[in-house]
């Protein structure tokens, strides 16, 4: 291979790679269900509140 062929061939394989990474793009957003990190009874609700005091004391 001569070194214009293969340019020409990285560049075709670079081509390919962006249009691959260009119809998977995660910015663009899809129709279906939205994954939540938490669900169910973890959201429901929720624990009681509770003032906790910081630790560490400072005081003479």
């Amino acid at each position: 291979m001569t070194g214009q062929d293969a340019n020409d061939d990285l560049k075709a394989k670079m081509r390919e790679a962006l249009e691959r990474k260009q119809a998977n793009d995660r910015g663009v957003p899809h129709d279906g269900p939205v994954k939540e990190k938490a669900h169910g009874s973890e959201v429901v609700g929720g624990g009681p509140k509770m003032h906790r005091r910081k630790a560490g004391g400072g005081g003479s």
